[in-house]
């Protein structure tokens, strides 16, 4: 397999998803909510498929030697609080809520007043499609995949070294992935970016993989 192909095919196309989802967003600070929702289809498969390309770009990476390092003794020096910071990209998926949340119940108790008594609360208005949402979370997420994307091989070896340090902590998650289905998948899903996740999540799982398939260790074209 060309790997050097499936990286460079797969972060063009993601630079076009971070192009359209720039333009998705209005130039004030805010979003419609059913705006937001359509913003966070493609965003969420196209981070879940930047993390597996970024495990991918590991795949011949040596684990780095972790070293424990003094605590500073000062204040960490800051960049100018008054610009707006991009994040750094999340190379682990976040975690999948297990269980059934529990549904709030409404109240039973009568809409009706009495004089100096018990005073009703009003009722919080349901969720429509045209209401106004803060937009700064989308900013900031597209920001950080676009970094991310600028320079993939530092982002492999901060990867390798997450890992490195978790494991000689001794925490339990230092796989990047989460079993399971990939954050933004879709059940037989058909748009682009669905079947670029997929393809990814099967790469980075036998990647992975301990040992990994003979292929996956190959570099041929």
């Amino acid at each position: 397999m060309n790997w050097q192909d499936v990286l460079k095919r797969n972060r063009t196309v993601l630079l076009g998803l971070v192009a359209v989802m720039l333009g998705m967003l209005p130039e004030g600070g805010v979003i419609a909510r059913a705006a937001k929702r359509r913003v966070l289809e493609l965003l969420l498969p196209s981070e879940a498929s930047l993390r597996r390309l970024i495990v991918i770009l590991t795949r011949n990476m040596k684990p780095p030697v972790v070293s424990k390092r003094a605590a500073p003794s000062g204040p960490i020096a800051r960049g100018d609080s008054g610009a707006e910071r991009v994040p750094a990209f999340g190379l682990f998926d976040p975690r999948r809520l297990v269980g059934l949340r529990r549904k709030r119940r409404r109240s039973r108790e009568p809409n009706i007043g009495f004089f100096d008594e018990w005073v009703p609360q009003k009722r919080r208005p349901a969720p429509a499609d045209d209401d106004e949402l803060d937009a700064a979370s989308l900013r900031r997420r597209i920001a950080s995949m676009q970094r991310a994307l600028d320079d993939l091989p530092r982002q492999a070896r901060r990867l390798m070294r997450i890992i490195a340090k978790r494991k000689q902590a001794g925490k339990w998650k230092v796989k990047p992935m989460r079993p399971g289905r990939p954050p933004g998948h879709r059940d037989r899903g058909k748009r682009p970016v669905d079947e670029m996740l997929a393809s990814l999540n099967y790469l980075a799982l036998c990647v992975l993989e301990e040992p990994p398939p003979d292929w996956v260790i190959a570099d041929g074209a």
